[in-house]
């Protein structure tokens, strides 16, 4: 999946990590025992966004230093067992702001979502 990613704060910031996570505001855990396993990276800002299959390989980049300033675009490889949709799925965003790390997590719907049941 190729998905955007926006920043509108006044100066770049430059991304630690996203994770997957859930059962947010209790403490936070990852959920590979939820079917779902991913990697993130971040992608060209002018790529288009959507499902798409392995072809961005060769221009992905580590999301560990990727500066977003305004709008920015990030590949998530996903694979897929068994998964149910969940309304506690949450991302999980550590950036460097200003030279101060924050960490920011954030609903996405889409995420939320996922899932490989039919009907």
């Amino acid at each position: 999946m190729v998905v955007p990613i926006q920043w509108t704060g006044d100066s770049p910031i430059t991304l630690k990590s996203i994770e997957f996570v859930k059962d947010y505001p209790d403490p936070l855990t990852t959920y590979e025992e939820d079917g779902i396993k991913y990697e993130i990276f971040g992608a060209d800002p002018l790529r288009r966004t959507g499902i798409h299959g392995e072809t961005y390989d060769r221009e992905l980049k580590n999301i560990n230093g990727l500066e977003i300033n305004g709008e920015g675009k990030i590949v998530i490889k996903l694979s897929l067992g068994d998964v149910k949709a969940d309304k506690a799925r949450r991302l999980k965003i550590k950036f460097d702001s200003d030279g101060e790390e924050v960490e920011k997590i954030v609903v996405w719907k889409t995420l939320e979502q996922i899932t490989t049941e039919t009907g």
